[in-house]
């Protein structure tokens, strides 16, 4: 009875190696899908005159500053930032919300 004990051990650890080595060659080739993000840029710049309508240099320069905070985080995670005006289409989820 130990040796069939034994055998099933032996059988369970073959099939979970053997398992995992073809799980590691199929996820090998698997395309890995790139992550984007977009920033409605032009929309913000819209926001941002209908609020004051003498935008200035550096109203402009903050409203940069508030894009670059707000995509940061993003471009470290290794997301590429893309201008909507470079979309077709897109899904409302990829959109950046600056605030």
């Amino acid at each position: 009875m130990n040796l069939t004990i034994q055998k099933v051990i032996a059988l369970i650890i073959a099939c979970g190696m053997s398992g995992g080595l073809g799980g590691y060659y199929a996820a090998s080739f698997s395309p890995v899908q790139g992550q984007v993000a977009i920033v409605d840029v032009q929309a913000l710049l819209k926001q941002a005159i209908d609020k004051n309508q003498a935008q200035t240099e550096a109203d402009a320069k903050v409203l940069t500053a508030k894009i670059k905070a707000a995509t940061a985080p993003l471009v470290e995670q290794g997301i590429v930032i893309l201008d909507s005006q470079s979309i077709l289409s897109a899904p409302e989820e990829a959109y950046v919300k600056v605030e």
